[in-house]
């Protein structure tokens, strides 16, 4: 990329043939993963294992679909997609990377380690799969909210509105299901850092995922897009959550 080889899209910047290494690197270990989840030896899943699951398996195919290329020199490609089609494409992209690469990654970490930490069960097992379906299922259809006054059909626009928007009740359901567990635990906040490390990145969850579906609603977006609040928007979710909580794990 320094030396100018990219294909100039957002977060998606990878030449094809470094984007078919890639490509080979996570399907080897989707393999492992699931290869290890196959061979276990009770029949229960933990829900962890579905969001590291769901993530690893998303952001696999995420880029395979988006990074479709005619290679035209060996550091060179032209999209297989045009116009307002290769915008919905990569945008369906864009916003699936962050929510499976940088949310469910982090979802996955959030149900192992805060019970383990706080020495408590789950709040609510049933909650944690509710979460887990509803999110994967409605985050899909979320990207055209960054497509918002373009070219894209409005149908397109209003969907990843409206998705959007109801995208708020799984995610926040995720964090109170995370900060509940901690009932009966709050005191061990005076002396375990790592407690304090996971509260926080809970707490960076719950607000970017409350400011995305503000920002999604089209009044809203004629104000924020362009601005540093969508930028702030993603760094909060990527650096509040996302180093936070490996940040944690570094403490125990």
């Amino acid at each position: 990329m320094p030396l100018g080889y990219t294909t100039t899209k957002e977060y998606a910047e990878l030449e094809w043939p470094i984007n078919i290494l890639l490509a080979v690197v996570w399907i080897s270990y989707a393999i492992v993963f699931l290869m290890t989840i196959k061979k276990r030896t009770t029949s229960h899943i933990y829900v962890a294992n579905w969001f590291f699951a769901a993530c690893i398996l998303t952001v696999g195919v995420l880029p395979i679909v988006n990074n479709a290329a005619i290679p035209v020199t060996p550091m060179y490609s032209t999209s297989i997609y045009a116009g307002a089609v290769d915008a919905m494409v990569q945008w369906w992209y864009g916003h699936n990377a962050v929510g499976f690469f940088l949310t469910a990654g982090f979802l996955g970490m959030m149900y192992y380690f805060v019970p383990k930490q706080a020495e408590r069960p789950i709040y609510s097992s049933r909650l944690s799969i509710v979460h887990f379906w509803a999110l994967i299922m409605i985050y899909m259809w979320a990207g055209p909210h960054h497509l918002h006054y373009t070219a894209l059909p409005n149908w397109a626009q209003s969907l990843g509105m409206i998705m959007s928007i109801i995208l708020l009740a799984p995610s926040w359901g995720g964090m109170i299901n995370g900060m509940m567990t901690l009932s009966g635990a709050w005191h061990k906040l005076r002396t375990d850092p790592t407690l304090r490390f996971l509260v926080v990145a809970l707490s960076f969850y719950g607000m970017p995922t409350f400011e995305g579906p503000l920002m999604a609603i089209k009044t809203v977006n004629a104000l924020s897009h362009y601005t540093d609040w969508t930028i702030g928007h993603v760094h909060a979710g990527a650096l509040g959550r996302v180093a936070i909580s490996p940040s944690a794990l570094c403490t125990t």
